[in-house]
């Protein structure tokens, strides 16, 4: 029974109507003495909250795809070991053939959970294909890439099922406001409940290198994608903005560009706040001080507290050759509906410096 799944949710509905309708049915006919009967009662109570907040918790998580499965919930997934196997230098040529991958026909994604050769990281990766990607005229093109980094908690799936990024980048794709891409949602929080805000962590995961060089090896292995830093943006919401920035500035031999929806760029992960000297290499605000050739658009909105003060105290750290631009909206609070409406500006900015099939 999966954690997004329809079965699970009716049993809960189920739950939920059934625990207070017997709670009334039983409250004066419970046997036993009058302490016995408190308890009782306090049980039947307590039952009542318990499926209502087991409900309540599960509607919210099928909103905003927090957890994805049961793994990514109570941590029982693997993190570590194994080999990653190429398909070759031209990867997936077609449909079939993805290694790893299999098909998702509820996202339309191919989905994995390949180990990073480099990091040691096991993790859940989803990829969207343009239907240009399987167009016999693009036959042996490879593509740009878009790697989608979710808030936290979060997991892969959000990008493709509230945030509805593909839906929204093929619709801009059919208005001729973007140009086909790749899209790649890579999990970010491998350990669950430990958000190390896509660094590497001394003695912990390494979730920069699993971001970075891993997923660029297993995505350029398996599919026909542009291996050039030139061909690569980063893209995130909250959490995963302050990603795409960070990881954007710090590799700018990986990504062109990278787009952030109300994002941050001061570390607040206790991973990286204990140490100064490894909050300084994490921070979007020091990493500018090199002046990376990346382009960064930065988006939020004015009733988002901290969002526009972020974006305003970051702005005089620019200098050439970076470029920094941004997309402020008046209304909106701190929500997947937000960042999803921002979408179509923010595939349209990154169509102005990705390449086309090439």
């Amino acid at each position: 029974m999966g954690l997004l799944g329809w079965p699970l949710l009716v049993l809960l509905v189920a739950l939920a109507v059934a625990a207070p309708a017997g709670c009334l049915l039983a409250w004066n006919r419970l046997p036993g003495p009058r302490a016995a009967r408190a308890a009782a009662r306090l049980g039947l109570i307590a039952t009542c909250q318990v499926t209502a907040l087991l409900l309540a918790g599960t509607l919210i998580n099928r909103g905003l795809h927090l957890y994805a499965s049961w793994d990514d919930l109570l941590g029982s997934g693997e993190t570590a070991g194994g080999e990653i196997q190429a398909v070759g230098p031209q990867g997936g040529g077609t449909r079939r053939g993805l290694g790893p991958f299999r098909y998702d026909r509820r996202s339309r994604t191919y989905v994995a959970r390949p180990v990073g050769a480099a990091s040691g990281v096991r993790a859940e990766v989803r990829v969207w294909l343009p239907e240009e990607y399987s167009d016999p005229a693009h036959a042996g093109r490879r593509f740009p890439v878009i790697e989608l980094f979710p808030g936290f908690p979060g997991s892969s799936w959000t990008w493709f099922g509230a945030m509805r990024g593909a839906d929204r980048f093929a619709e801009a794709l059919r208005r001729g406001q973007a140009r086909p891409a790749i899209l790649v949602a890579p999990t970010i929080t491998v350990q669950p409940g430990r958000d190390t805000e896509c660094s590497d962590i001394p003695g912990g995961p390494k979730v920069a290198t699993w971001l970075t060089e891993d997923i660029h090896r297993i995505v350029t292995g398996h599919f026909r994608a542009l291996p050039d830093a030139s061909a690569w943006a980063a893209m995130g919401y909250s959490t995963g903005g302050f990603c795409a920035a960070k990881l954007a500035a710090r590799h700018p031999d990986r990504y062109r560009a990278a787009v952030s929806l109300a994002g941050y760029f001061r570390p607040t992960s206790p991973d990286l706040r204990r140490s100064p000297a490894l909050a300084r290499a994490n921070s979007p605000v020091e990493l500018l001080a090199s002046r990376p050739a990346v382009d960064l658009l930065l988006a939020g909105s004015r009733e988002d507290p901290g969002t526009v003060t972020a974006i305003d105290a970051l702005l005089p750290r620019v200098r050439p050759p970076t470029r920094a631009f941004t997309y402020i909206v008046p209304t909106g609070g701190h929500n997947v509906r937000v960042w999803r409406d921002m979408l179509p500006r923010a595939y349209a900015w990154l169509a102005q410096r990705l390449p086309g099939p090439s």
